[in-house]
């Protein structure tokens, strides 16, 4: 009761379509992954398309730009990633992961929405998926930094600066485009929408 008193009916259903999409997305990708032998490189690799994780929820945050979306989104993510190779360890990943996506508009204390802050926002929670993983990983030995040659660990890191922003602006043209299409809560307060405006008012939510 508490959830459907703090999330409307329509909220939630919209987030759990777009995270059990986001989350066969990342099924697919670890599907793909895991056929990788054991490396340093292989674990990098991962580390480098972690973003990817975050999609589903990315694309949620932008939609309804409302605390606790992402979260929320992660969670739908990490049920469909139950089917994974990793089982029920993902799903305590992929709440660190809302967790994580939360944080930089938890620093704001909720009050930035602007297209701009989103795109501060986003490819700095993204790169803190990679860091996230990429510390304990290294911790671990599972990569050592010495395998890996300069030019795949220079173009590593340039991959996951690229796919963090790709994936803002994929999150944020996709947003757009289910707002338009009615999905959403329509009209940001004010009447017009933050990515028109500019301005840091949250979108109305769903009902």
């Amino acid at each position: 009761m508490a959830l459907t008193s703090r999330f409307s009916t329509r909220l939630l259903l919209s987030t759990a379509a777009i995270g059990a999409a986001g989350g066969l997305l990342v099924v697919g990708l670890n599907y793909a992954l895991v056929g990788l032998p054991p490396s340093s490189l292989t674990y990098a690799i991962y580390a480098a398309t972690t973003p990817a994780w975050s999609l589903g929820s990315f694309v949620a945050m932008a939609l309804f730009r409302r605390p606790g979306v992402a979260l929320l989104t992660s969670v739908f993510s990490g049920l469909v990633n139950l089917a994974s190779p990793f089982g029920v360890a993902q799903l305590v990943n992929f709440l660190v992961i809302g967790l994580l996506l939360e944080l930089p508009f938890a620093v704001a204390l909720y009050r930035r929405w602007s297209d701009r802050y989103f795109w501060v926002a986003f490819p700095a929670g993204a790169l803190l998926l990679s860091v996230g993983y990429l510390v304990p990983t290294l911790a671990a030995g599972a990569i050592v930094p010495s395998e890996i040659a300069p030019w795949p660990a220079a173009l590593l890191v340039v991959a996951t600066v690229a796919l963090a922003l790709g994936l803002t602006a994929l999150s944020l043209r996709t947003a757009a485009s289910l707002r338009r299409a009615g999905i959403g809560g329509g009209r940001a307060v004010g009447a017009t929408p933050p990515s028109a405006r500019g301005d840091d008012a949250p979108a109305t939510a769903a009902e």
